[in-house]
């Protein structure tokens, strides 16, 4: 080997270590995630647009688990994994809703609630005939609140529309019904960890 590949190893070598020793470790642990459910309930503003559903003939229904009920949506959280007691992580709640007019269906479902620093993000796969199966996020929580006890954690904010998802349902309704930044309502999410 020259004497400059070997200063140049030494040098990597070094550099590496160095990192290696500064990095600090990391003072919190992540957990599984094994119960809990996450709320929605829907603001003013989506009231009115399920109403709106409903008048055009598009039924809004819940994919079980979950349940939808006087204007809230519940999930079960069934899996991922969290920071204690940041609740920085991700959490995965199961069911969803289901869109539907005749023959044609949207789901929406497999809710995953992300949340790293001070964002938390929720989004979902959605499907349906005139929409290729995908992930949208559909909603940012505005200032999440974090109470952490024991092995339970709760996030609780408000929550806006996203400009994909408004952009979406407004493609599928062939009319402008919502914007970006549209006030969903509330989230409220009791993850339970290991």
């Amino acid at each position: 080997m020259s004497r400059v590949s070997k200063t140049a190893v030494w040098a990597v070598a070094v550099g590496f270590c160095s990192v290696v020793i500064a990095a600090p470790a990391d003072a919190t642990k992540s957990d599984p995630v094994i119960g809990g459910h996450t709320t929605i309930t829907a603001s003013p503003d989506i009231t009115k647009l399920v109403d709106f559903l409903r008048a055009q003939g598009i039924t809004v229904t819940a994919i079980g688990p979950a349940t939808l009920a006087n204007g809230s949506l519940t999930m079960p959280m069934v899996s991922g994994s969290m920071s204690v007691p940041s609740m920085h992580g991700v959490m995965d709640a199961e069911g969803g809703l289901q869109f539907k007019k005749g023959d044609r269906v949207l789901h929406v479902g497999q809710y995953i609630l992300s949340h790293q620093g001070g964002d938390a993000t929720l989004s979902a796969l959605v499907s349906g005939r005139r929409v290729s199966q995908r992930r949208i996020v559909i909603a940012r929580m505005v200032a999440p609140t974090v109470n952490m006890s024991d092995n339970t954690g709760t996030m609780t904010g408000g929550i806006e529309l996203t400009a994909a998802w408004a952009d979406l349902i407004n493609q599928l309704l062939d009319k402008h019904v919502l914007s970006a930044g549209a006030d969903l309502g509330d989230l409220s999410a009791t993850v339970t960890v290991a």
